[in-house]
């Protein structure tokens, strides 16, 4: 009783259903279709009809479900692929590159007269003071002194500055105490090269020295620090005021993103730094 009451329209459909399916089995004996049994066949396709559709769209629903659930997961792996192969291309590239620059690096090598040794670059300026320096892999322990000079397959980079044990801090030569005597390589003039903080510029050049934008500038050797014909940059401006001659200078040698140099294991006669 509590199922009729909480339930009806359930229970009369079970009961319609049920009486349509053994109404039509009394004629079978007779062998023959009343309009009775027809009426009752007729009536009873709309139901049946519905359940049909319904169980067909349920059916539908849920197997579009598990496709999309499917889908869902085959899409989470390919996007785990995708950025598999991605992170394995870059590593390939930077191997790359890498390789690239090391070969041009022990290329320049084979051109300079002294003993050198290759060295990471690991960090830049620990200092608040000085931000024109690096950090390198290598340090007293392995015959690194203070004055040596640093390059890499570009140009200079500039000089060690400062020795720990396992490490070493390199003064770039756009720091502003940095100073290299050098000369213009077209017409061989020659002049002090200083840092500025951002590049550098090439002063005391003799006076009616013929200096113009796009010339090299390269180490004289004269300063005891850096071997001769080394590549310092390019001139990029030249400022003539009261018969003195400036040239301003953009480094060969990217030292926003350096990676790999060379130690020049030469020792400087007089290593002497002066803020």
């Amino acid at each position: 009783m509590n199922v009729i009451k909480r339930h009806p329209i359930v229970v009369t459909l079970v009961l319609f259903f049920f009486a349509i399916q053994i109404f039509p089995l009394s004629f079978e004996g007779k062998n023959k279709t009343t309009s009775l049994a027809r009426f009752v066949l007729t009536l009873s396709y709309y139901p049946q009809k519905i359940v049909y559709k319904v169980t067909e769209g349920i059916t539908y629903l849920w197997s579009n479900y598990i496709d999309l659930v499917k889908a869902k997961e085959e899409n989470k792996k390919l996007k785990l692929l995708v950025k598999k192969l991605r992170n394995e291309r870059f590593q390939l590239w930077e191997v790359k590159l890498q390789n690239e620059r090391l070969k041009r690096l022990l290329e320049f090598k084979e051109t300079i007269p002294y003993k050198t040794l290759t060295s990471n670059v690991i960090a830049g300026s620990p200092s608040l003071l000085r931000s024109q320096t690096v950090i390198i892999d290598r340090g007293e322990k392995d015959g690194i002194m203070e004055g040596m000079p640093v390059v890499n397959q570009d140009g200079i980079v500039g000089r060690v500055f400062l020795v720990g044990k396992k490490s070493a801090e390199v003064l770039l030569i756009t720091d502003p105490i940095s100073a290299v005597d050098a000369y213009i390589h077209r017409t061989r003039a020659r002049g002090i090269v200083k840092g500025t903080g951002n590049g550098c510029v090439m002063e005391y050049i003799e006076n009616e020295s013929d200096v113009s934008t796009g010339d090299k500038v390269v180490t004289s050797g004269k300063d005891g620090f850096f071997p001769k014909g080394v590549t310092i940059g390019t001139v990029i401006d030249v400022e003539i005021k009261s018969g003195l001659i400036k040239a301003y200078i953009d480094p060969d040698a990217d030292l926003n993103s350096l990676e790999e140099v060379l130690v020049i294991l030469k020792t400087p006669e007089n290593t002497v730094f002066n803020e």
